[in-house]
């Protein structure tokens, strides 16, 4: 299993590299009297599988909730926006295949926060855009999981692609897809981890 600690540095560090070589040319805005306003946002997702990936456990339902805030930080000529964002997880759980019971399914709930992300948005339309966004978390469990040898405590990476729709000038929709991986990063005595496939809604407020 990869360290999630050191997959996770990677992967932010990639997006960023990438947003910058992407727009490499481009001016960033320094002003900041031009950046939008705090954003809150409420989202919730499902993913009726798991997959076999970096997570080794099979046949998961997973659902998710979060509540959290997007900060826009840098504008770009070509028009996109890059934000920073934080969550907390007041709800995630897992029905899942318990390999110490011979697969039986169990259930596990846990709560946590993902206290760093980013978000790139450009936009398709005035009313129509998209967004790529990375983040991770701390996840505690209400057991050792997924299995005996697991651990409470667990970390998260997830990102994500959605389409967002603006319904009102203080309120938008969005629809997406979010990759969610979650293992104790190599700290307990045994670490198949979970990969999710969350369809995901989120709502933003300004």
């Amino acid at each position: 299993m990869i360290d999630m600690r050191v997959f996770l540095l990677c992967s932010l560090a990639l997006m960023i590299c990438t947003t910058n070589t992407v727009l490499g040319q481009d001016k960033i805005e320094s002003d900041h009297d031009n950046f939008e306003e705090l954003q809150f946002r409420l989202w919730t997702g499902y993913s009726f599988n798991s997959v076999y990936l970096l997570g080794k456990t099979k046949n998961t339902i997973s659902k998710i909730i979060g509540i959290g805030f997007k900060r826009h930080i840098r504008n770009y000529e070509s028009g996109a926006k890059l934000y920073y964002t934080a969550d907390v997880i007041p709800f995630v759980e897992y029905e899942y295949p318990k390999r110490d019971d011979g697969d039986n399914f169990h259930f596990a709930k846990g709560f946590g926060i993902s206290p760093i992300g980013f978000q790139l948005m450009n936009s398709i339309t005035p009313q129509v855009s998209y967004s790529m966004s990375i983040s991770g978390s701390f996840i505690i469990m209400d057991n050792t999981f997924p299995t005996d040898k697991g651990r409470k405590l667990n970390f998260t990476f997830d990102p994500s692609f959605a389409l967002n729709t603006k319904l009102n000038s203080n309120l938008s929709l969005n629809l997406g897809y979010k990759f969610h991986h979650i293992s104790n990063a190599q700290t307990g005595k045994e670490n198949p981890g979970i990969d999710s496939n969350f369809l995901f809604l989120s709502l933003i407020f300004k």
